[in-house]
């Protein structure tokens, strides 16, 4: 079964040789470049964190070692 006929608009992704994602510094870093910067820092009983990456910036406040947060936060 053929499925580029079945779905004619499905382009399909070159996948890389090999795969990278690797934090650096608040910096992730894929195979095909800076991705994202991270910075998180905590005030009190509570953790924040800022995502900053072409899409947008996003934060996250959580509690640690509760396992609860709220998540993408969307700040600019």
């Amino acid at each position: 079964m053929n499925l580029n006929n079945s779905f004619p608009n499905l382009k399909m992704t070159e996948k890389s040789a090999f795969n990278f994602d690797r934090t650096i510094a608040g910096v992730n870093i894929t195979e095909r470049g800076v991705k994202s910067y991270t910075k998180s820092f905590q005030l009190g009983p509570f953790q924040f964190t800022v995502n900053a990456r072409p899409s947008g910036v996003l934060g996250s406040v959580s509690i640690p070692g509760t396992g609860l947060s709220k998540r993408n936060i969307k700040l600019f």
